[in-house]
């Protein structure tokens, strides 16, 4: 037993040498492959420009909503029972379509009244102006005296007055029968209608709303700490978040100087031309109002790469390598975008290259 251990050592001992000369030869040849493998460096033909820090205006967001710039509410005054609505929500009218008609019949039978009252009074008045011509005569004979021919005088006057107060009441009723014929003051839209055939109609209550929508305003409600610093003929930013790419820059026309009683808000104004009809009324506007200047990091925008989620640009550094910089973007201002984070405005960007980069190329003109 003694013997077969003493063997076994011995060919242990041998066999240790043998394999750490292994172990040597394997690590050797993976620091080797290790080496081989090591990635070079390019030469990569870029247009480059540099970054720059400058003074942007500074912008305060407010919210807002569009509107037409011109609605009319149209109403009536006279009451009745709606007999007919001309018009549907979503209808383009013209100045003078009529809209709504009112019933009538009672006006009707006022008029057939005031007509007859003329014929009447057109009769009592010729009677009278005979009987003034027969003692004009009569008193020129001296057979009646100045007296009598007064006050036949006065009577063929009276008779005149109540043909004149009989037209002036058929002029009213036709006057009031034009009211129950309810036409369009302008050439709009019907925005909303809020009757119905057989309702009741009475004075001043709301019937249809006219809109023209070939131009819109939007209303910004700005807070008192800002308004101060916004003033008419500043460029605002119109974002019209419902629709894709409705970003409109317009100037200020207005800024209302009396705050809202309930929000203690300020209005400002401004319009969007709206050829296109894309806009309708009520739609939520985010409105960027200028208030003053800040400093701020600009980057050409032919300089920035979209990764998926991600925005980076190519950095060129002291020894004209490449290397991938992931930054977050701001505004646009023309051709060259904001920078929020990731640059401090001395660096130098990459523009286009000859070929797609790798980290660590390097760039040469």
């Amino acid at each position: 037993m003694a013997q077969r251990n003493i063997t076994g050592m011995t060919i242990a001992r041998r066999l240790l040498p043998a394999a750490l000369l292994v172990a040597v030869l394997l690590v050797s040849g993976c620091g080797g492959g290790a080496d081989s493998n090591t990635a070079q460096s390019r030469d990569v033909s870029c247009l480059t420009a540099p970054a720059s820090l400058e003074q942007i205006p500074r912008y305060v967001s407010a919210t807002g909503s569009l509107k037409a710039e011109k609605s009319v509410t149209v109403s009536t005054r006279m009451m009745g029972w709606v007999r007919s609505v001309h018009v549907s929500e979503g209808q383009v009218v013209s100045k003078g379509d009529k809209l709504i008609s009112i019933d009538d019949t009672d006006l009707i039978a006022k008029k057939a009244q005031a007509e007859a009252g003329i014929n009447e009074a057109s009769a009592v008045l010729a009677n009278a102006q005979q009987m003034y011509e027969r003692f004009e005569k009569l008193y020129a004979d001296k057979s009646v005296s100045k007296q009598q021919l007064d006050d036949v005088r006065t009577g063929r006057d009276r008779a005149a007055a109540g043909l004149e107060m009989a037209r002036a009441g058929l002029r009213e009723v036709n006057v009031h029968l034009s009211y129950l014929e309810i036409v369009s003051p302008i050439d709009g839209l019907v925005s909303r209608k809020m009757i119905e055939e057989g309702n009741m109609a009475n004075p001043g209550m709301p019937l249809l709303m006219l809109e023209q929508s070939g131009r819109m305003k939007v209303v910004a409600h700005l807070g008192e700490k800002d308004v101060s610093s916004v003033k008419v003929g500043d460029l605002a930013e119109v974002n019209v978040t419902s629709l894709t790419g409705a970003v409109y820059n317009v100037p200020v026309d207005n800024v209302v100087q009396a705050a809202n009683p309930g929000s203690r808000t300020y209005d400002v104004e401004a319009h969007i031309d709206n050829t296109a009809g894309r806009l309708r009324s009520g739609m939520f506007a985010r409105v960027n109002l200028p208030v003053g200047h800040r400093e701020a990091v600009l980057v050409p925008s032919a300089a920035v790469i979209e990764r998926g989620q991600l925005t980076g640009v190519w950095i060129v550094d002291d020894q004209n390598l490449a290397h991938l910089r992931w930054v977050r973007l701001g505004h646009a201002y023309g051709d060259r975008h904001e920078v929020l984070s990731g640059m401090t405005g001395d660096e130098t960007v990459v523009l286009n290259s000859a070929m797609p980069l790798v980290e660590g190329d390097k760039v040469v003109n």
